[in-house]
């Protein structure tokens, strides 16, 4: 049974996020609506966030973060967090890092209708690990150059386990196929999205 299917107490969930947000100072939200901005969020339906804490994710990244739950055939759980970064869209409106062999239904793998990373990155544990699509089209030097050895090296090596994310148009959502994170699984979401979000915003700057 993979994490993103296990069924934890949902108290659970709630009391960890809830003691991390008065830890790190997020406001918590009951529900977050958040609509169908990525893959994720719309294949979830809804795109509800629930629960959810909103405030300051890292230096100078806020977002919310929470528990997505949905149902096709069987339930799937996972820790997310939801930022924006709208500088982002001219460069790569949109870019799907996403684990090898995440199921997000019942009966069948994560889709994409964009081209994979093995045609434009040499990294083999990158391409291990990870997915990567981008709309057709879009500038592969750019992402050539967002892909830099350091991010390939902490994408491959130092992010959470089974740690995702998707940026369309401005909207950047990570997870992981976590069904009932604790702080320190939630502090580690966080960091990462914080640390996306910076290096593309970096990129975005040059």
């Amino acid at each position: 049974m993979s994490i993103a299917t296990r069924v934890p107490a949902v108290g659970d969930a709630a009391a960890s996020l809830s003691s991390f947000a008065a830890a790190h100072g997020l406001e918590p939200v009951p529900v977050l609506a958040a609509g169908p901005l990525t893959p994720l969020l719309v294949e979830s339906g809804a795109g509800r966030i629930e629960p959810a804490a909103q405030g300051q994710l890292g230096d100078g990244v806020s977002g919310a973060l929470g528990r997505l739950v949905y149902t096709r055939n069987k339930t799937f759980r996972f820790a997310v967090a939801l930022t924006e970064v709208p500088a982002s869209t001219p460069f790569v409106p949109r870019l799907f890092c996403v684990r090898a062999g995440r199921h997000t239904r019942d009966d069948e793998f994560y889709g994409f209708e964009a081209r994979y990373s093995r045609l434009w990155t040499e990294s083999v544990a990158l391409n291990d690990r990870y997915r990567i699509a981008i709309s057709p089209y879009q500038d592969e030097n750019w992402l050539r150059q967002l892909f830099s050895p350091a991010f390939v090296d902490w994408l491959a090596s130092d992010a959470p386990e089974s740690f995702s994310f998707e940026l369309a148009y401005g909207a950047l959502l990570c997870s992981t196929e976590d069904a009932d994170p604790d702080e320190a699984a939630l502090a580690g979401l966080a960091a990462a999205t914080a640390a996306v979000t910076r290096r593309i915003r970096r990129e975005c700057e040059e």
